[in-house]
């Protein structure tokens, strides 16, 4: 394992190639709380694990300075919060993608507040908000969505769910 280019007396210590943080056997930055970082040529980068590590137990995963993960939460927090990005912009096509440990979940596609199925939004609280390409748009509209392609599709405001037949 190559030595740091600089340790601080905090015992601090950091990692360089041509004046960018840089390392590739191991963290480029390792604070003294604990806390590690991975860079290649100055950017935040790591595959096979996360780029940023802390001594909460928090993890990030990047690739080339941008958010992203294709297997899992791009940001596991330590209490339990998750988010999953893609090429730096939140995404999940599978379920949400910010969960809340109180329960709270958003629905993101491509950056964008999105959700054809249910509300965008669920909070804890129980308040809900539907939207489609991060429009804000009423449960009907929703389901006038499905009723175009010939699925049978309702709003229960009892509820508050599509049901279909």
């Amino acid at each position: 394992m190559n030595k740091p280019a600089c340790v601080h007396a905090s015992g601090d210590k950091f990692w360089y190639l041509n004046g960018k943080y840089h390392r590739e056997d191991g963290p480029a930055v390792e604070w003294a709380s604990g806390d590690k970082r991975w860079y290649l040529n100055g950017k935040l980068h790591r595959e096979g694990g996360p780029a940023c590590e802390y001594a909460n137990g928090s993890k990030e995963w990047w690739l080339n300075n941008k958010l992203h993960r294709e297997d899992g939460p791009a940001i596991e927090y330590a209490n339990g919060d998750k988010e999953w990005w893609l090429n730096g912009k939140y995404h999940r096509e599978d379920g949400p993608a910010r969960e809340w440990t109180n329960g709270s979940k958003e629905w993101w596609l491509n950056n964008k507040r999105h959700r054809e199925d249910g509300p965008a939004c669920e909070y804890a609280n129980g308040d809900k908000a539907w939207h489609l390409n991060h429009k804000l748009v009423d449960p009907e509209t929703i389901a006038d969505l499905w009723l175009a392609k010939n699925i049978y599709c309702i709003y229960n405001p009892e509820t508050g769910c599509l049901e279909f037949e």
